[in-house]
């Protein structure tokens, strides 16, 4: 039984932006790296699990501008197991329409930056898993070795189109895209895309409605439901679980009371939800980051 953790630090912007609401305040921009990630750092080590954290390059040069928390932990993460990888500098979901020169800057933005901490990343995240053979072949000329963007679950498509018509009658305009659907579909387990020269390493759906093994199901999605995916992620033998910041975010210690209507998954304590996932991790035995899959 194999099991690959992956944690996408999408900094608040990011959430604030899909969800078609106003940007946070500046007292917040450190809420992730600085609040969030030692959360995420505490339960690993008490689950003997290593994961593999996708890192904005626009938010880990804030955090080494200022503070300097958030990029001393990553270290450290690193110096016990973890990985590090690439999610872009800018996290536009709209960079599968930029020209090939602007994706590989941007790319290569967030790699310089990651690169300070003195780590090489090896892997690349597409904002929202929009990703295509283009930006793959970019993400590949810079001596990448995997490409995790694959969400291969066509119901979560579905429901992120209906989320997006509901925040328009809401009045809200979402930054997600609708026009990403090949993002959703396709194989369930590790390939090598030859015309790319990249492999793609899929984040884990369910066998029969390919539902998503993703931190929002599995932490605080619908009751059944939720109780159903969570007993095949403990069961199936191989799991790729992909996790957010915002999966282990408490809104009253960090001053998120705001989002508590609009993002569904704090209505259900953060207690609970981290529970849950060491609930997870401890049945599968801990996990490994996506890079051990490659040696």
């Amino acid at each position: 039984m194999s099991t690959l953790v992956s944690v996408d630090l999408d900094d608040l912007v990011c959430h604030h932006a899909v969800l078609g609401i106003g940007a946070p305040s500046d007292e917040l921009a450190g809420v992730c790296l600085e609040q969030i990630l030692p959360r995420f750092a505490a339960l690993f080590e008490e689950t003997s699990s290593r994961a593999t954290f996708f890192v904005i390059g626009r938010d880990l040069e804030r955090d080494i501008g200022g503070s300097g928390r958030g990029a001393g932990l990553l270290q450290q993460l690193v110096r016990s197991g973890h990985a590090l990888a690439n999610h872009s500098y800018s996290h536009d979901y709209a960079m599968t329409d930029w020209r090939s020169e602007l994706i590989a800057e941007d790319i290569a933005r967030c790699d310089a930056v990651i690169r300070e901490l003195g780590v090489q990343p090896r892997g690349f995240r597409a904002p929202g898993y929009t990703h295509d053979r283009r930006l793959l072949m970019q993400v590949a000329a810079q001596g990448y070795e995997y490409d995790s963007s694959s969400l291969p679950s066509p119901p979560y498509y579905a429901a992120k189109l209906g989320a997006m018509a509901l925040f328009r009658m809401r009045g809200r305009s979402s930054a997600s895209r609708a026009d990403n659907v090949r993002s959703f579909v396709g194989r369930r387990t590790p390939q090598f895309i030859a015309d790319a020269g990249i492999w793609e390493v899929p984040i884990s759906v369910s066998r029969s409605l390919r539902l998503p093994l993703i931190g929002t199901s599995l932490l605080s999605g619908p009751g059944l439901v939720r109780r159903v995916l969570f007993a095949e992620a403990v069961a199936i033998s191989h799991l790729h679980v992909e996790l957010h910041a915002m999966d282990l975010a408490d809104p009253v210690a960090d001053g998120l009371e705001h989002l508590v209507g609009v993002q569904p998954g704090l209505k259900v304590p953060y207690e609970t939800r981290r529970a849950r996932l060491k609930e997870l991790l401890t049945a599968r035995g801990g996990s490994v980051p996506i890079e051990s899959v490659l040696e």
